[in-house]
């Protein structure tokens, strides 16, 4: 009689491993897409802004109570992203600033939007009592690099 000695659980020679790629390509999936997504997300109406080399950094455009002024290059204006026609955009700057008196007031414009609106806008500003106006820019990327 032929005893055999393998004592185990019965699972002959079977090592459990997981296999990590089906999670590798659920990962690269989620990652194209965050990738494709953001970009979207982006606050504010899409315009294309001028560029700059030497533009200074601006912290306080980003902040919650900032308030914005976006021009397109059809002249439409937006508040704070709200759609606002010419004629209430005095009343909708008077608004933002009871609220915060001391903040700036950041101005982005399309590059394609008549210089004549920048220029309303500014004095609308100055009317209201707002000394602080900040024009916004995207920076210029520097050129050479491995990128």
């Amino acid at each position: 009689m032929a005893i055999s000695g393998g004592g185990g659980s019965g699972v002959s020679g079977m090592t459990s491993e997981i296999n990590v790629t089906p999670m590798a390509d659920v990962m690269l999936v989620l990652l194209i897409i965050f990738m494709i997504t953001t970009p979207l997300i982006q606050s504010g109406v899409a315009i294309n802004m001028a560029t700059a080399k030497n533009a200074g950094e601006a912290p306080e455009a980003e902040a919650e109570d900032a308030t914005t002024i976006t021009i397109t290059r059809s002249s439409e204006y937006y508040v704070n992203k709200t759609l606002t026609g010419e004629a209430d955009l005095l009343d909708r700057v008077s608004e933002a600033f009871a609220k915060a008196p001391d903040k700036p007031l950041f101005v982005r414009v399309d590059v394609a939007t008549p210089f004549g609106s920048v220029v309303n806008v500014v004095d609308l500003a100055r009317e209201v009592g707002i000394e602080r106006i900040g024009l916004l820019v995207d920076r210029e990327r520097e050129e050479g690099g491995i990128f």
